[in-house]
């Protein structure tokens, strides 16, 4: 079995900055005869900045994106920003 889900991550504060790390989280679950394996990786993959009413978002190259389609895409990121 394996499961995938892109989610807006603990959000961090920084002099004023909120920092917003959006990671792709993958488990992965795997049995064979009486053994069970189980591994989870956590891969970012956006960051958003919010800073007052200024919200920007960048990836991992440093590009920025536009917000409004990191906010469609990730359950939970409206509310946090």
């Amino acid at each position: 079995m394996e499961k995938e889900e892109i989610i807006a991550d603990k959000p961090v504060e920084v002099s004023g900055l909120t920092v917003i790390p959006v990671v792709q989280v993958i488990a992965h679950c795997y049995s064979k005869k009486k053994m069970i394996s189980a591994y989870c990786t956590k891969k970012p993959l956006f960051v958003v900045i919010v800073k007052a009413s200024d919200i920007k978002a960048f990836d991992m190259t440093g590009a920025q994106i536009e917000i409004d389609e990191l906010v469609d895409k990730v359950p939970g990121l409206r509310d946090m920003i």
